[in-house]
């Protein structure tokens, strides 16, 4: 039985067509809908992080991307409430997106998570590394990957 279901937004055609889909979900199986939008880590030089602005310039950058996280995530409830979901939340998570998800799912016992892909061939997916086909390997959780 799917009672909770764990849909990923980062804004994209896949992303939203994912929310679609584990809204519709939700409804059928009358399941809790949660909406995760991670905000990926930045990768900088060693040298820049012992600059004595990086403080600054990284709480700002953590401003910024909150308020667009909250923003993404405002029009994927928008969009999973109009496909009939009734019990939506809505979170915001840090770091590798595949390895957040994981753990989101883990801690909140989710049933069913859902999530677009992009669909990069396999060799770039290879190359680039994929946030869905990651997930799939780190989580017990049943996937649903959306193209």
């Amino acid at each position: 039985m799917i009672k909770k279901i764990l849909v990923a937004t980062d804004a994209s055609a896949a992303s939203g067509r994912a929310v679609s889909i584990a809204a519709q979900l939700a409804v059928v199986h009358e399941a809790e809908l949660l909406i995760l939008n991670v905000i990926r880590d930045m990768q900088l030089p060693a040298e820049l992080k012992e600059a004595p602005e990086f403080e600054s310039f990284y709480n700002a950058r953590e401003d910024l991307m909150r308020q667009i996280a909250d923003k993404i995530l405002g029009e994927a409830k928008k969009k999973a409430k109009k496909s009939g979901a009734k019990n939506i939340q809505t979170a915001i998570g840090s770091g590798d997106p595949a390895t957040s998800l994981a753990g989101f799912a883990k801690r909140r016992n989710i049933d069913l998570i859902v999530v677009g892909t992009r669909g990069l061939s396999k060799q770039k997916a290879a190359s680039m590394g994929s946030v869905s086909r990651k997930l799939l390997d780190l989580t017990d959780v049943n996937c649903l990957v959306i193209r």
